[in-house]
């Protein structure tokens, strides 16, 4: 049998750390390149969404705007009868006010509703949802409330706050519901439960994974923000928005920090 070859220990040595250096060099260059593409990325995401909300935007602004132009233009018709006048003032001022919400909606979810610093009370916040609700809400649609309770006290934003329920609310009128019902459930100590229900036709399931997304809609002419836009207040006050199972219409489920505030039994006695 032939002798290997004898190597000279220093010529490995001196090949291992060329190739060590080789691997180094080829390390630093793809970590360098790495930063550059999630500095990139990171450049590109904010555009991307950009682009998308601005064509959502423009898909939901044409639809009520062409429809307010027809109105309009019907108006400038001088043979039209008192009624035929009304009518179509009536229509469109109700596209307006479709376009001031999806515009004030649009800003809610571009930049955000201050979540506030306020105190205030369950009472106080069921009150201002129906006050908000019932304006908008069609003819003949009921909004159930559960019972006051001036005891449990929230802090934040109470107009947002009831705002944010209120695009529930509404969303599910809108949907077809005649009736809608906010329960409070049982909760853990220092949270409100609330379950916001309705009896209108339901969600498609492909689309309950994709219900708090921007501009997805499962109505013709639905904005698709309001669900997206009642989800970033409720979490900007450290709470949650899900949508649960339900065997009639859809139900939603609202987690809010609460704190009861009651006094002294003894002093409630004596003030009695």
């Amino acid at each position: 049998m032939p002798a290997l070859p004898v190597v000279d220990p220093a010529l490995n040595a001196a090949a291992f750390d060329q190739l060590s250096g080789a691997l180094g060099s080829s390390y630093l260059q793809l970590e360098r390149r790495l930063d550059a593409l999630q500095q990139e990325l990171a450049t590109q995401r904010p555009l991307a969404a950009l682009g998308e909300m601005t064509a959502g935007l423009a898909h939901q602004v044409r639809t009520p705007l062409a429809t307010a132009l027809v109105y309009a233009c019907h108006l400038r018709d001088t043979d039209l009868s008192p009624a035929d006048q009304a009518r179509f003032a009536e229509r469109l001022v109700e596209r307006l006010r479709q376009l001031e919400r999806l515009v004030a909606d649009m800003l809610a979810y571009a930049h955000g509703a201050d979540a506030g610093t306020q105190v205030f009370s369950l009472t106080d916040l069921m009150q201002c949802l129906d006050a908000t609700v019932q304006p908008h809400s069609p003819p003949g649609a009921r909004l159930l409330l559960p019972g006051t309770d001036a005891a449990l006290r929230l802090t934040g934003s109470l107009e947002n706050l009831a705002g944010a329920l209120a695009n529930v609310c509404l969303n599910a009128f809108e949907a077809g519901a005649r009736q809608v019902t906010v329960d409070r459930p049982p909760a853990p100590l220092g949270q409100l439960r609330l379950a916001i229900s309705d009896d209108g036709p339901g969600m498609a399931p492909a689309l309950r994974g994709r219900v708090f997304e921007p501009f997805v809609s499962g109505r013709p002419g639905g904005t698709g923000l309001g669900l997206a836009v009642a989800r970033g207040v409720i979490e900007r006050h450290h709470g949650t928005l899900r949508l649960v199972e339900s065997a009639i219409g859809c139900r939603f489920e609202v987690m809010l920090p609460g704190q009861v505030t009651r006094r002294p039994a003894v002093l409630e006695s004596l003030e009695a």
